[in-house]
This record gives C-alpha cells, sequence and structure tokens, in this order.
C-alpha cells in the first residue's frame, strides 16, 4: 500500500525507495507479531489522513518526534 511505504520511508522504519517486498519484509522485523494486523490498518490511515503524501500534517502528528521527515 502506497500510504504504508510512505509513512515507514518517512519514520524510519525502512530505507528502500522502490522495493515495496523489502519495505514489508522490514515492516515484518519490526513489529512484534501481536500488532501486525492492527500496525497496517493504522499506518494505512497514518498515511491517509495525516502523512499525506504532497502536504503532509507535520504540526498535529504524534510520531513527529521519530520522523526523519520532520526532522528535515
Amino acid at each position: 500500500d502506497t500510504h504504508v511505504s510512505r509513512v515507514a520511508r518517512r519514520i524510519g522504519f525502512s530505507q528502500q525507495n522502490s522495493s515495496l517486498l523489502q519495505i514489508e519484509k522490514d515492516l515484518l522485523n519490526i513489529i512484534p507479531d501481536i500488532f501486525k494486523k492492527q500496525a497496517h490498518h493504522l499506518l494505512i490511515l497514518h498515511g491517509r489522513y495525516t502523512c499525506i503524501a504532497r502536504k503532509p500534517k507535520c504540526i498535529q502528528c504524534k510520531l513527529k518526534q521519530y520522523c526523519n521527515y520532520y526532522k528535515r
């Protein structure tokens, strides 16, 4: 999903730019099993409503302290 890959890259869960399979592997390696289904939905929603592609709402983001994109 584009939202998941964008958020994963911006907050530093993955450094991959083009390989969706590698982004998925990176996420599977860091997210505990009990949170994987929930994390997928949360990443989608965060990417859809807060970490928007063109105009991310960084000021209201709860993850900005961890976000590489925000730190730039």
